[in-house]
Order: structure tokens, then sequence, then C-alpha cells
């Protein structure tokens, strides 16, 4: 069995970097346990209601629907795969249904746009724990695509409020009528990045290359050494019991509750939350 990667992490300081114990793992693509998707079988046929973290897409009028199919996927491949005729690669702009899309653009759409890795230090502990900041001498301009998020892609639960209650992450995104990610063990950088009521960031659910991904957009400039953040939204801190204390407020808070957490407003909206003009991912 493959040794674990393991994340390395500084102090708040920017000092003292130690590897951080696993898990959770450094991935670079997702992982799928072809157990539990034989188990459960196909997650495009599962129903899907209610509000959790989810991923929806960011350009108005577009249908995330997936055609069901009769077999459980067998690779991480094979769950994210779509290619209806609706869907619009972001990359190369052709619809799912033409040839010419797929797995070049993923790769020349990651080589193009995403940050490298040494443009992101991990820092903590801090109060909210382990967080994602800029290095020193890195500048992220307003609408740059940062990362993908990636973790366990685990099939959607045909009752959700009861796969809710029996899990104790909080690292999931789902995307619907597709997977769950789920990034507790397994992940990359993205998985550090915390909630706040004033973000710089936020996912969006999208399609490259035929495959359905979850990616972050810078919201406006990021400036060296600045911790990204997004907002998480109020059903997370319900599920995971406590408030949220991002600084925005000197009381510890529900994000949107009145007077407290303000600035969620246009650009900065929920993590992955509401957003009149353009839909996003919620985090579980």
């Amino acid at each position: 069995m493959a040794k674990d990667i393991l994340f390395k992490v500084y102090d708040l300081r920017r000092e003292n970097p130690k590897s951080l114990a696993s898990p959770p793992s450094k991935i670079t693509s997702h992982r799928m346990s072809k157990e539990e998707w034989a188990r459960t079988g196909s997650a495009a046929s599962a129903v899907v209601s209610g509000p959790s973290k989810v991923t929806k897409s960011r350009r108005k009028g577009r249908k995330t629907a997936k055609k069901p199919i009769k077999k459980a996927p067998r690779t991480a491949a094979g769950v994210l795969r779509c290619t209806l005729d609706e869907v619009m690669c972001l990359h190369c702009g052709r619809t799912g249904d033409e040839r010419e899309c797929g797995a070049k653009c993923s790769r020349e759409f990651r080589k193009v746009n995403f940050l490298p890795s040494s443009a992101i230090d991990i820092r903590g502990p801090g109060e909210l724990g382990y967080g994602a900041w800029t290095a020193p001498n890195v500048t992220i301009k307003k609408g740059q695509w940062l990362e993908e998020y990636l973790g366990d892609l685990r099939p959607l639960p045909t009752n959700l409020d009861a796969a809710a209650r029996s899990s104790d992450s909080l690292y999931r995104i789902w995307i619907p009528e597709t997977a769950i990610i789920d990034a507790e063990k397994a992940g990359n950088w993205t998985r550090f990045i915390n909630s706040s009521c004033r973000p710089n960031v936020k996912p969006w659910g999208e399609f490259v290359g035929k495959r359905h991904v979850v990616l972050f957009q810078a919201l406006r400039d990021i400036g060296p050494e600045e911790e990204l953040v997004f907002q998480y939204g109020a059903k997370w801190f319900e599920k995971a019991g406590f408030l949220c204390r991002c600084g925005v407020s000197e009381e510890a808070h529900m994000p949107g509750e009145k007077g407290k957490g303000k600035g969620n407003e246009g650009e900065k909206g929920e993590k992955g939350g509401k957003d009149k003009k353009r839909k996003s991912a919620k985090k579980i």
C-alpha cells in the first residue's frame, strides 16, 4: 500500500514548517471505494432534496440533470462523467456530446488557470483551526480560478436527512444527481479554506472536459499572506453545532443573522450560498 502524502503546515507566523499527521491525506485526484458504490448503486438515480452543501452552476439557466446510468461507476472518472448536450465545457465552449471535448480540456484548463501548489500556505492551528493562505509575494486577481475541490467520492443518499444525521464529516460538498465529495480524510489544500461572512473566494459547480467539477474562484483581488475564506452558510453551522467566529462581529453568530455577519451581499454571498444572479456550491 502506498504511503500517504502529508500536508506541510506552518504556524500563523509562517515559521516552523512541519508535516501534518495523516489523515487527512494529500491527494491530486479524487478517490472512490468500488465496494461502497457497488453496495449503494448509482448515485445518478438517487433522489436528493433539502439544503446541504450543494454544487450549482454559476451560469444562469444551466441544467445540471444527469441521465440515469444502469450500473454503478467503477472509477472516479465514471462517477463525474457528464456528456449531456445542454452542458458547455468551461474550457473549450463545446457541449458535452461533442467528441472534441474531453480529458485534454481538463489538463489544459488546470495548466492555464490553477495556482501552483507553492502559491498557497497551510497555516495553524489558530482559532478556526488550520487555514489556507496566499504565500509571500503571491497576488490573486479577481475572477481567477484557484483549484478544484478534491476528496473521496461517495454515492448520494436516497434519504438526505438520514444521511446527514448519520455522518460526522464536515468536509462534504454534494453535486446534485452525481456524488458527494468528502474531503475529511483526503483532499487538497482547498479543504482547509475556512468560513467567513466576508468571503474572498467562492466555490462553483462547473463542467470541464465532460467532468463535473467544483472550482474555487477569487471574488476580489487577494494580496500576499491573506487568508482565503468563503461562507459556509447557516445550515453547515447548525449541523456542526457551533456558531461562526469569523471576526466580522465581536460576538459569535449564525451567518445571515440580522445585525451580524454583514458583508454577505452581492459577490460576498454565503459559503457556496445564495446569489440571485449565479448559483454556487454549499458545504453540508
